[in-house]
């Protein structure tokens, strides 16, 4: 029986060969035309509600998973995010107190699976911005007349955001009617104020009294600070007290002597030209100069500050880089006459000449006074 209706069927594929080609070519092109509208691919966390062009229309009660599907290409599938979602608009309220204020919310939900019928036929797949959004505005606008500013920016804020979302989900639950789907279309998962935008004129307010306010807080720190200070100063003081005392108890007439002595020693390594008066005042010599090229020098025996400076000779009259040493016998006794002593300048006089004076620089000569008119 089988193989009498095999040739049957084969006997007429060959009588209407051509036909039956390219019927099978039109088809296969249709298929690839309509490829888009054949195989519906529905992404993961999607579902899918499906709406019928000849048969009644959208399909209530019923949607598609996730993965691909084969409809008719006249039939459409609308798809839907069934992941949670977060969506954000910002409104005009008024506080209790009458003051008009701009609140930017968030709200986090997901939708449910076995309403995505209901949607479709009656908001569509803007359901989101169409419907639950205008809700979510009349529900905050309505709660917010209950609060003042000071309450919407302390610690009630918190207290206020569940309330408005426990009261967005009693709305939302009744966008729909009954008779599309009985329950809740949309679960509010989380409420919240992204932030709140006052009027220009209460912000500048509101910043300079809080400028003052650190301005205050920052006299306090320098109150402080020069608390701090005076305290330092104080103990300075008292530092430099103590140390006064102990130098001045550590200081004697013999300490000062070394010191003059030492200064002495280190003045006469030098090799700048000075005159050096043995038996000066407590016994200290006396070191005038200078008689070479270097301007100034120091007087042993006499604090740094009083030492006499001279200009320096002009290059004409400049002497040779020496000692002169005259002792206090030697000032009465003829030296400064013309009798010049053991150490006097190695300038002699020729055989024969007159001896002369102490050679001096004419630009720092200084008188020369005898020990009794001391």
């Amino acid at each position: 029986m089988f193989s009498r209706a095999r040739a049957r069927l084969e006997a007429w594929i060959d009588r209407h060969f051509i036909g039956v080609s390219t019927s099978v070519l039109l088809l296969i092109v249709l298929v690839f035309y309509f490829a888009k509208n054949i195989f519906v691919t529905i992404p993961a966390g999607h579902g899918g509600a499906l709406w019928l062009r000849f048969f009644q229309g959208t399909v209530q009660g019923f949607h598609y998973g996730e993965g691909t599907k084969i409809i008719f290409p006249w039939d459409k599938i609308y798809i839907y995010d069934l992941r949670v979602q977060q969506e954000s608009a910002e409104f005009d309220v008024l506080t209790r107190e009458g003051l008009q204020i701009s609140v930017n919310i968030t709200l986090r939900f997901r939708l449910s699976a076995r309403s995505l019928g209901a949607i479709t036929a009656y908001a569509g797949p803007e359901f989101v911005k169409s419907l639950v959004m205008p809700s979510v505005g009349a529900v905050v606008r309505t709660e917010a007349a209950k609060y003042t500013l000071q309450e919407v920016f302390s610690a009630e804020r918190q207290k206020i955001e569940g309330s408005i979302r426990a009261t967005i989900s009693q709305v939302v639950s009744n966008l729909i009617p009954t008779e599309l789907h009985p329950g809740s279309e949309i679960v509010i998962l989380d409420f919240w104020f992204r932030g709140i935008r006052l009027p220009p004129s209460l912000q500048a307010a509101i910043e300079a009294k809080l400028a003052q306010s650190q301005l205050v807080e920052q006299y306090v720190f320098i109150l402080q600070r020069e608390q701090l200070e005076k305290e330092r100063k104080i103990i300075e003081a008292q530092g430099i007290k103590a140390f006064q005392d102990t130098v001045s108890q550590g200081i004697s007439e013999t300490y000062l002597r070394w010191k003059g002595i030492d200064a002495t020693l280190k003045l006469a390594d030098s090799p700048n030209a000075k005159i050096v008066v043995i038996g000066g005042k407590e016994g200290l010599p006396l070191i005038l100069g200078p008689m070479g090229d270097t301007p100034g020098a120091t007087t042993a025996g006499t604090p740094s500050g009083s030492a006499s400076t001279a200009p320096a000779p002009d290059s004409a009259t400049t002497l040779p880089s020496t000692v002169t040493t005259m002792t206090p016998s030697s000032l009465t006794n003829g030296t400064a006459a013309g009798r010049p002593s053991s150490s006097s300048n190695p300038r002699q006089s020729n055989q024969g000449a007159p001896t002369e004076p102490l050679a001096l620089n004419p630009a720092i000569s200084m008188p020369i006074v005898p020990l009794d008119s001391r």
